[in-house]
C-alpha cells in the first residue's frame, strides 16, 4: 500500500512539471476570429504570450492571421503559423463578420461542430472586423477576448443591452423549430469596449439589427433584466425610472401574441416634483408607465415580425400548445400587451420633520 501511495505522489509531482513543460510548447489561444474577404477565409488567433502565460498577473496576447479560399484549410494555415501546438481548451470567444453572419454561417457552424479541439462553450459575438478587433491590443485591454467578455458580464448588472450567448446555445436556437437567434455586436472605441447593437437572425442568416435599448427589453420580456430605464417628461420636466426585476410570460394562440406579467422599478429622477407618498398620485404614474411599456413591448414585437426574426421563439411557444408547427403565424398575429408597471419605495425620498421637543 505505501509502494502504491508512494508511486502516485511521485506521478502527480512529476505530472505537474511535465504539464509545465509543456507549457512553454503551446500556442494558447484565448480567442477566435472568422472573416470573409476577396472570396478568402480569413481566421485570426489571439493568442496568450509565452511570459505572459508563466506570470499570470502580467498577461498579454498578440494575433496572427492566415487566409485560405477553404475555411478548414485557413484554420490549419492559423494554426501551423503559430509554430506551435495550438491549444483551444482556453478559448473563451468567437468573433464572427457580419460577412460571416449574413452569408457564411451554415458552414462555419458545422465545422465547429465537428472540430472536437473547440470548446462548445465559448462566448460568440459579431466586429465589423474580427482581425482589427483581436489585434487591438493596449495597456488597458492586454487580453481583448477576456476584456470583451468581462465587458458582457458587467454588462448584465447594469445597461442590460449585451446578449450573452454560448456557441452551443446558438447552434441550438438555430437548430431549434421555431425560434431565431440574436448576439451583441461589439466595438472597441479608445481602448474601451462598445456593444452597439443587437444582430437578428433568421436561421443561419443575419437579418437586421436593433439599438441598445430595444436589445435591453429583449432581457426584459426574457425576465434577464436588472435595469431598463423609462423615461417622460412632464411639462418639460424629466421624470425617470429604472426597471429592476420583471415576471413576464409570453403565450400565442391562433391569431393572439399574449404578453402578461409585471415588472417592478424604482425612481431615478423626479424633476417632476411629484408627491410619491401619496398613493393617487403613485397610481396615476403606474398608470401612465404600465401605458409606455406595453406600447413600447408592442412596438418591440412588431419590429420582429416585419424582420421576420423569431428570437423570442414564439413560433415554438405556438407548437408547444398546439403541436401545430406553423412557425409562420406569429409574423401577422396580433399583440396584446398587459403588463402591470409597479414602482416601487426604492429611490423615493422621504422629508424627514425635526422632532418639536
Amino acid at each position: 500500500m505505501k509502494k502504491i501511495i508512494l508511486i502516485l505522489f511521485l506521478f502527480l509531482i512529476l505530472g505537474g512539471c511535465y504539464d509545465y513543460y509543456e507549457l512553454n510548447e503551446l500556442a494558447i489561444v484565448i480567442g477566435i476570429g472568422i472573416d470573409y474577404k476577396d472570396n478568402e477565409y480569413e481566421i485570426t488567433y489571439e493568442i496568450i504570450s509565452n511570459n505572459a502565460a508563466k506570470e499570470s498577473a502580467n498577461t498579454k496576447s498578440y494575433a496572427i492571421t492566415q487566409k485560405d479560399k477553404n475555411f478548414a484549410t485557413a484554420m490549419e494555415l492559423a494554426s501551423d503559423s503559430t509554430r506551435k501546438r495550438a491549444y483551444f481548451s482556453h478559448t473563451d470567444l468567437l468573433v464572427i463578420s457580419k460577412t460571416i453572419a449574413e452569408n457564411h454561417l451554415e458552414d462555419i457552424l458545422d465545422y465547429l461542430l465537428r472540430n472536437n479541439n473547440i470548446r462548445e462553450t465559448l462566448q460568440i459575438v459579431i466586429a465589423d472586423s474580427p482581425k482589427e478587433l483581436l489585434a487591438s491590443t493596449s495597456e488597458n485591454l492586454p487580453v481583448v477576448s477576456s476584456s470583451i467578455n468581462d465587458a458582457i458580464d458587467a454588462d448584465r448588472y447594469s445597461g442590460s443591452y449585451a446578449i450573452k450567448k454560448k456557441y452551443i446555445n446558438m447552434v441550438q436556437e438555430i437548430l431549434s423549430f421555431g425560434t431565431d437567434t440574436t448576439l451583441s455586436v461589439v466595438n472597441i472605441n479608445h481602448n474601451k469596449i462598445e456593444i452597439k447593437e443587437m444582430a437578428l437572425f433568421h436561421n443561419y442568416k443575419l437579418v437586421g439589427y436593433i439599438d441598445k435599448y430595444y436589445a435591453s427589453l429583449y432581457n426584459l420580456i426574457n425576465n434577464e433584466t436588472n435595469n431598463v430605464i423609462l423615461s417622460t417628461d412632464y411639462n418639460n420636466k424629466t421624470f425617470a425610472n429604472s426597471i429592476y426585476s420583471s415576471n413576464l410570460k409570453i403565450d400565442v394562440d391562433a391569431s393572439t401574441i399574449k404578453v402578461r406579467g409585471s415588472i417592478k422599478s424604482q425612481v431615478l429622477e423626479n424633476e417632476a416634483n411629484f408627491d410619491l407618498k401619496d398613493p393617487e398620485e403613485l397610481k396615476k404614474i403606474e398608470t401612465t408607465f404600465s401605458y409606455m411599456l406595453n406600447e413600447e413591448i408592442t412596438k418591440f414585437i412588431s419590429l420582429l415580425q416585419d424582420k421576420e426574426s423569431d428570437i423570442l421563439s414564439l413560433g415554438q411557444n405556438y407548437y408547444s400548445h398546439t403541436r401545430d408547427k406553423n412557425n409562420k403565424l406569429w409574423l401577422t398575429a396580433k399583440i396584446d400587451s398587459q403588463v402591470k408597471f409597479n414602482l416601487t419605495k426604492k429611490g423615493i425620498i422621504y422629508e424627514v420633520i425635526p422632532d418639536a421637543n
